[in-house]
C-alpha cells in the first residue's frame, strides 16, 4: 500500500472507534496509515481520480480545422 491514498467518494461516515462522524471528500488525499483509512479501505484508492485534480482555468479543447473521414459538419451560411 502507498503512503497516500485518495477518497473515492464524498460521504459522512460515523466512526464508532473515534466517537464522531468523519467527513471525506472525493479525491482528498489521506495518509494510508491513518486508522480511519485502515478501518474503511473500501472508501479509498491508491489512484488519484482524474476529475479530483483542481484547476483555476478549464482545460482547453482543441478544435480541429479539417473534417475527419465520414464526419458531417453543419454550416450556417450568411444570407
Amino acid at each position: 500500500m502507498t503512503s497516500i491514498v485518495y477518497a473515492t467518494t464524498t460521504a459522512a461516515v460515523p466512526d464508532i472507534s473515534l466517537g464522531y462522524t468523519v467527513r471525506i471528500g472525493h479525491g482528498e488525499p489521506w495518509a494510508a496509515s491513518d486508522p480511519f483509512v485502515q478501518a474503511h479501505p473500501d472508501l479509498f484508492s491508491a489512484e488519484c481520480p482524474p476529475n479530483a485534480v483542481r484547476r483555476t482555468v478549464a482545460e482547453a479543447l482543441v478544435e480541429t480545422a479539417t473534417r475527419a473521414p465520414g464526419e458531417r459538419r453543419t454550416v450556417k451560411r450568411a444570407v
